[in-house]
């Protein structure tokens, strides 16, 4: 399988380069494109969530257990003392980051169902419905949260099949196949149970309808107007006489 470092090398050049023609298309504003590609990048490292040591999964329960404690705590922000709402905070990111991640290190199998493409599809309507209902992005953003997150799992996956291979030897590793998948053969009832998740996450998501217009429009336009290639054929003109412009203002201001 590939490393961290590969995972993450990978996904942030994926994330930005799609960022770059979400900002450039103006489908979304910088603020937005912010968020889409830090999204990129987490879904390029999450599918090792199910590895017992991976640095992944220690950063996504760290994560998880500092959002619950805040969302526990807001719930009774008015009802409890200082000292009180701070044993609150503390107890349940106790219990997320160290409890849940304990149970959940031993009820997975790495390379199980959180590597196929079932999880692909989980997370990416998971990520839509969570921007939907509890941040409330507009569904555009929230579809569009989803499918950065959606690329940079299935990245990983890829890497991962990819790695499978050794050129060099002309074979294939033992590891071929267990990355993308389908669903998980081996762990059939936990493939079973994100199945009928994911059936409710994809019955409960804003509707795509409005995305799928408003991104193909912005398309439509761009390749109307030609604004994918210089239309003289002339690449970066005047980028030059920018560069010295910005160091001479720098250097009289120095």
């Amino acid at each position: 399988m590939a490393n961290f470092k590969t995972h993450f090398l990978t996904a942030t050049a994926i994330s930005g380069a799609a960022s770059l023609i979400i900002l450039a298309t103006e489908i979304g504003t910088p603020t937005e494109v912010s968020l889409y590609f830090i999204l990129g990048v987490v879904g390029g490292l999450l599918p090792d969530i199910d590895s017992d040591s991976s640095l992944p999964t220690k950063i996504f329960f760290s994560f998880l257990a500092f959002c619950f404690s805040f969302v526990a705590v807001l719930q009774v922000l008015s009802e409890y003392s200082l000292i009180e709402l701070c044993i609150i905070w503390n107890v349940v990111f106790i219990f997320i980051r160290y409890g849940l991640l304990e149970l959940f290190t031993r009820m997975t199998l790495h390379r199980g169902i959180f590597h196929s493409c079932l999880a692909v599809v989980f997370f990416t309507l998971l990520t839509v419905s969570f921007s939907y209902r509890f941040f409330g992005f507009t569904n555009i953003v929230s579809w569009i949260n989803g499918f950065f997150l959606g690329l940079g799992y299935l990245v990983h996956l890829c890497l991962d099949e990819m790695n499978s291979v050794d050129l060099l030897n002309n074979r294939m590793k033992k590891s071929f196949g267990t990355a993308l998948k389908l669903i998980s053969i081996k762990n059939i009832k936990a493939s079973f149970i994100m199945m009928i998740l994911t059936f409710y996450l994809y019955e409960n998501t804003p509707k795509v309808t409005p995305v799928w217009q408003k991104v193909s429009s912005m398309f439509y336009y761009y390749s109307a107007e030609n604004r994918w290639v210089p239309s003289t054929n002339q690449w970066f003109t005047g980028l030059a006489q920018r560069v010295i412009s910005f160091v001479d203002t720098k250097v009289e201001k120095g």
